[in-house]
């Protein structure tokens, strides 16, 4: 039997191939965690208890390069150690690297990528290797299953499908014997329970392997339960009205003229397909802090939270976040509701949280219809320039509905936070 072993913190590591990897995405200019995103989508519903934090890093290294591709760059280092396409074997070689990461917890997936090469004794051998060097250095891991995938990518009754079954089995035998070390099987709220073939729900992947915006999500709130009792328990973060950057005395306060909403510029577009009404509003939930309602129709709408012009008052070098409270009710036609902050100097990035997924077709994927909420907090980004301005806004988005979208938010934040622990990235 598994021993339950909770922790005391909050940072949790990833390591495995592009199903990890896709939770976030960087380019030269802006990194974001990704709303397709499983981990993603448990740290929004935790409501901060949990802590996955990447950074802009453009560099090169070996071993790392997505899908073989030499030269190429993930574009993010931290907390998510994915890489899209690796085998099994491929991730075993980067044990050392990760851990040199500073984490509490890590979720291991791997395997996937061999199941048409490798036989399922060399997969399940090479996994329980990865998580036993990880145990010895006193690590506690969440091991994944093999994730299950569509018909179009391993048929039906083909041996990938009972390979995995298999080596799924084989990992819930090891990880009982085996002190520190759990399951979470995101299977559970991935396959169709219905389905012959142990497929994943309609709509939770565009192409039978990876998520998409619903399926992230369903895996997500999993987790999210799933880490509650292992993770050190979530107190609801409060912030005083006169909590704020001074530059002598307060350096941490927040850059936000009053973390209460209600001073939000709000910027409807494009006209005339967009209803946009914000007024003062109470939590659902009974949170005790001042609330904004947004009422949104037809289009989509961004609200300005810092003032116009606002100025960074922070050398370059500093390290910078953004964060906020949402409470998002039910509605079939969200398509973004996402947290930018970008700092708008030369060389500036952006950084985005919970960024919507386009489905390349200049459609973005549905958002959950299902009522949420959460914490949307930015990944940190560096200062490349002072005296630059500094931007962080709301974005919200929904397609054309026969009723409004209503959705509230509170207590946004930016501040100025220590630099991430970069590990092996120095």
């Amino acid at each position: 039997m598994t021993v339950t072993s909770p922790i005391h913190g909050s940072r949790v590591a990833l390591l495995g191939t592009s199903l990890v990897q896709q939770n976030h995405d960087a380019g030269e200019r802006h990194i974001r965690s990704s709303a397709r995103g499983w981990s993603t989508w448990a740290e929004v519903l935790t409501h901060g208890q949990l802590d996955i934090t990447v950074f802009h890093d453009p560099r090169v290294h070996p071993g790392w390069e997505p899908s073989g591709r030499v030269g190429d760059s993930r574009g993010f280092g931290g907390l998510n150690a994915g890489v899209s396409g690796q085998k099994a074997l491929d991730i075993a070689n980067r044990i050392d690297q990760v851990l040199a990461l500073d984490f509490d917890l890590i979720i291991v997936d791997a395997g996937t990528n061999d199941m048409m090469v490798e036989t399922k004794e060399t997969i399940q051998a090479i996994r329980e290797a990865i998580v036993s060097r990880l145990l010895d250095a006193g690590k506690l891991v969440i091991l994944l299953p093999i994730l299950a995938r569509g018909t179009q990518k391993w048929s039906a009754g083909g041996s990938e499908r009972a390979k995995a079954q298999w080596i799924n089995q084989k990992s819930r035998a090891f990880a009982a014997r085996r002190p520190r070390c759990h399951i979470f099987d995101w299977n559970s709220a991935w396959v169709d329970w219905h389905s012959a073939d142990g497929v994943p729900h309609a709509g939770f992947s565009d192409d039978g392997t990876h998520f998409s915006v619903p399926g992230g999500h369903a895996v997500g709130k999993a987790l999210a339960e799933y880490l509650r009792g292992l993770l050190a328990p979530h107190v609801p973060e409060r912030w005083a009205r006169d909590d704020r950057f001074d530059p002598v005395h307060n350096p941490l306060g927040s850059f936000v003229p009053d973390p209460l909403p209600g001073n939000a510029k709000t910027f409807a577009g494009p006209p005339p397909d967009c209803n946009v009404t914000a007024s003062r509003a109470v939590s659902s939930t009974g949170h005790p802090a001042g609330w904004q309602e947004i009422s949104l129709e037809g289009g989509h709408c961004v609200l300005e939270i810092l003032p116009e012009g606002f100025i960074n008052p922070l050398p370059a070098g500093a390290w910078v976040r953004a964060s906020c409270a949402v409470e998002v009710d039910a509605h079939d036609g969200w398509r973004d509701i996402s947290l930018v902050l970008e700092d708008c100097g030369p060389e500036g990035l952006t950084a985005q949280a919970l960024a919507p997924f386009d489905l390349g077709d200049g459609n973005l994927a549905s958002y959950p219809t299902e009522a949420w909420s959460g914490m949307l907090r930015t990944p940190p980004i560096k200062i490349k320039t002072p005296s630059q301005r500094l931007r962080l806004a709301l974005n919200l988005r929904i397609v054309s509905s026969g009723r409004p979208a209503t959705m509230r938010f509170s207590t946004p934040q930016l501040r100025q936070v220590d630099p991430p622990a970069l590990g092996w990235h120095r």
